[in-house]
């Protein structure tokens, strides 16, 4: 984005907009930067160009509170740099963000030469960001609660559900040592596998409620979890016509291979959902190696994501035109890919969707 164009900018008449436009100095950050702290001292205003920050405040038991997030188009830093303050909150780079800096000598030098219609319009439009902000605070608060409550949901769930997940385990066994037919011990291993794999996904969203996630890494093959993704939907593709073309990888990625499996299986699981009502729908999963990473795309033919949701679609609880679920499915899959020090994002159009990950390749 264009510094001029910015919607800070507009709030000022054209002459003084173009004056403020070229104080405004380009300052990029990496993911998870700390653009300033709180207490800081109020040097500036930023301007979001590309990208998002977040905004958190200390809580007293010393965790970050998250207020909300901030991305192209929108500004903050504003309140200290006007009344001299000291950083009432945290801003954090929510992935690589490119800012515009506003000095608060240029700002405020710039103000104090402007008419008092203009100081008057700036303010209300102050105001209203003001108001936004804290509609949004409001917001993930409630958001907040709601993950500890299905925190506390899937904790009592894991409790209630070993007793039943072991018998099932037990059982199955026995099934597979009495009967050594080879279809006999497969539809064994799949059982074993789906248990396992429910107790992972409860376990993963108690994890996601309270904010880790745990990992057991190990060197391993892409190939071997394409594999098992082919399996686990050959069914269901089957039964849908859907198509799922998943192409081969010699790549190796250090891996915990239950918890990224199911990161594809969500992301797989997404585009069948949106393909299962239309004709010759394909999902294609693919890696390849990009500038010394593995970048795995996969991409489907169906009508896009829709626009309100594209900006918040990694945030807990946002989903569109589902029926059931939980809306956590993507957002815990984030917090899974960053555990692996990765990074996951989309592209969408109305020809279909494409999900990227970025993963370091075993060296």
């Amino acid at each position: 984005m264009d510094a001029s164009a910015h919607r800070f900018i507009s709030h000022f008449p054209a002459a003084q907009g173009a004056k403020l436009a070229r104080q405004v100095r380009p300052v990029r950050f990496p993911h998870k930067a700390v653009i300033f702290a709180e207490d800081s001292i109020s040097d500036c205003i930023y301007l979001v160009l590309t990208g998002r920050v977040a905004l958190t405040k200390k809580t007293p038991g010393g965790a970050p509170q998250l207020i909300a997030y901030k991305g192209p188009d929108d500004y903050f830093g504003e309140l200290g740099v006007l009344d001299g303050s000291t950083r009432s909150t945290a801003a954090i780079a929510d992935g690589p963000v490119q800012l515009g800096r506003i000095s608060q000598q240029a700002f405020l030098r710039l103000l104090s030469e402007s008419p008092w219609h203009t100081v008057l319009r700036l303010f209300s439009h102050l105001s209203e960001n003001l108001r936004a902000t804290n509609a949004r605070y409001v917001t993930e608060v409630v958001r907040k609660e709601k993950i500890t409550l299905i925190g506390e949901m899937a904790n009592t769930m894991i409790h209630d559900f070993r007793g039943p997940f072991t018998t099932i385990q037990l059982v199955t066994e026995l099934l597979a040592q009495r009967d050594p037919h080879p279809k006999t011990q497969e539809l064994c291993a799949t059982i074993l596998r789906q248990v396992t794999r429910l107790g992972g996904m409860i376990e993963e969203v108690l994890e996601f409620a309270r904010g880790e996630t745990r990992l057991r890494l190990r060197p391993i093959p892409l190939q071997e979890v394409f594999r098992q993704l082919a399996e686990d939907n050959a069914a269901v593709m089957t039964r849908s016509g859907v198509r799922l073309a998943i192409r081969p990888s010699r790549l190796t990625l250090m891996l915990d291979p239950d918890r990224f499996s199911r990161v594809l299986q969500n992301l797989v699981t997404n585009a069948h959902d949106a393909l299962v009502a239309r004709k010759r729908g394909r999902i294609t999963v693919s890696a390849r190696r990009v500038a010394g990473q593995c970048v795995l795309s996969i991409s489907d033919n169906g009508p896009g994501i829709p626009r309100e949701i594209r900006s918040t679609l990694f945030e807990p609880f946002v989903s569109h035109g589902k029926t059931g679920g939980t809306g956590l499915g993507l957002a815990v899959a984030r917090s899974i890919v960053e555990a692996h020090r990765g990074a996951i994002d989309f592209r969408s159009s109305a020809k279909g969707t494409t999900f990227l990950i970025h993963l370091p390749l075993v060296p």
